[in-house]
């Protein structure tokens, strides 16, 4: 909206000192560089009184173009300082959530992420293609990420201890609800779709009373709710890692050691 705003202020503002110098040139006599820096400095309001119409229709012209390109020049820059206000405020609202959403990996998401890729039946796939080390560029990231996008998400429920997933959910609701509380939370829809899958699936997992003997049926139900939190879990989960490594090296080399694809969570550096 900012751009669109500048752009037409810049085209009108170019089109009345174009306007201006050729009226200027036809009516005061003006050469072409007279006639535009005379444009120019009445638009400006600068007048430096250098220059000055003779005539009346040259009088009349410069007054129009006080009137008209005067605010059209103002309105440029309030619309650059406007956008480069609002991208300021972008970039700082993008940074916030970038924190928030390294909060939730740290808190939650990472053993979730860990917890699903075990219960995967693809998992020796989803290793050869996502298991990041120290070594991916973000050439390896968008191969990845189009790898994770046509996945099938094969979840084995046996595999899955249902009971320990939802003694974790429901050990984090409360930091959930305050995550889905932040307003910066809206500008990202994806993530805030994770978080509502989340919350789902903890409701879920929460009104079964022996959820180790479940009819086929209500495990097909939820494995619908697993599968679509991994879907959004693991894409959300490689971006995750995009962003630290470029930004936070550090988080992003003990990503690396406590990678879901190892056995253990052991981020002891060995040489």
């Amino acid at each position: 909206m900012e751009r669109t705003r500048l752009y037409v202020f810049a085209a009108v503002f170019f089109g009345v000192v174009l306007t201006g110098t050729l009226g200027f040139m036809r009516v005061e006599d003006l050469s072409a560089l007279d006639a535009l820096y005379f444009s120019v400095v009445t638009v400006t309001t600068v007048g430096y009184g250098d220059i000055h119409p003779v005539t009346p229709t040259g009088k009349l012209l410069a007054m129009c173009l006080i009137l008209s390109g005067g605010g059209t020049f103002f309105g440029i820059l309030a619309a650059a300082v406007e956008m480069f206000l609002g991208r300021r405020e972008k970039r700082l609202r993008a940074e916030k959530l970038d924190m928030i959403i390294g909060l939730f990996f740290s808190q939650v998401g990472s053993t979730l992420v860990r917890r699903l890729i075990r219960a995967d039946s693809g998992v020796d796939f989803l290793r050869e293609n996502c298991d990041v080390s120290m070594r991916w560029t973000r050439e390896n990231f968008k191969k990845a990420e189009a790898v994770l996008k046509g996945y099938s998400y094969g979840i084995d429920m046996a595999a899955l201890d249902l009971a320990a997933l939802r003694d974790l959910l429901t050990a984090n609701s409360e930091f959930l609800v305050r995550l889905l509380e932040n307003p910066n939370i809206l500008e990202h829809e994806t993530f805030t779709a994770l978080l509502q899958a989340v919350f789902h699936l903890k409701e879920e997992l929460a009104h079964r009373r022996d959820l180790g003997n479940l009819p086929k049926t209500d495990v097909e139900h939820l494995r619908t709710d697993v599968r679509r939190i991994y879907s959004l879990l693991l894409l959300q989960w490689l971006h995750y890692l995009d962003h630290i490594k470029e930004n936070f090296p550090y988080f992003f080399s003990f990503q690396c050691r406590v990678t879901p694809f190892l056995a253990g969570e052991d981020a002891t550096v060995r040489g």
